[in-house]
């Protein structure tokens, strides 16, 4: 019998999106057909892998030290992909630092409102200019759903894993 062995499968940041504009809030019609036609600039979609338990997001873009950006997040459940509807799951205003990944800075803290969330949203905030991150359950969801209602930088790039 050989050596028993921890096995932790490692997954690598995939870049969701870049958001430059800003885009109001969605309202009373949250449809996946409304969000369709939404300028392409002003949201990020996340599609997860089937089987998906948790995500891990950070932002970072065209930034200056102490930008600040909000973006709202929806969530949408719709396996077979017929089209229904997202509700808001958060909303998350990213600060940047002074941490750099290219021409890019990283936010380095985040703070959430108008939580509407079933599980915990983990908020990781690293106030010496690191990294932050957001972790959340996907509770079965299949598309996520970010919208920056408020852009302080250039632009924003969402990055994500699968956790």
């Amino acid at each position: 019998m050989g050596p028993s062995l921890s096995m932790v499968r490692q997954y690598h940041w995939r870049p969701a999106g870049t958001l430059t504009t800003s885009q109001a809030a969605l309202t009373t019609n949250k449809s996946a057909a409304t969000v369709d036609a939404l300028t392409a600039t002003g949201v990020v979609k996340v599609r997860p892998d089937d089987g998906t338990v948790a995500l891990e997001v950070r932002v970072r873009g065209l930034a200056s030290d102490g930008d600040s950006n909000v973006l709202n997040v929806y969530a949408m459940r719709d396996p077979k992909g017929t089209g229904d509807h997202y509700t808001l799951i958060g909303t998350l205003t990213w600060t940047t630092g002074t941490q750099t990944d290219g021409t890019n800075l990283f936010a380095d803290t985040v703070s959430i409102a108008s939580k509407l969330w079933i599980d915990d949203i983990v908020l990781m905030s690293d106030t010496a200019n690191g990294i932050a991150r957001v972790a959340l359950n996907t509770q079965g969801y299949t598309h996520f759903l970010f919208i920056a209602t408020t852009l302080g930088s250039t632009s924003v790039i969402v990055d994500y894993v699968r956790v």
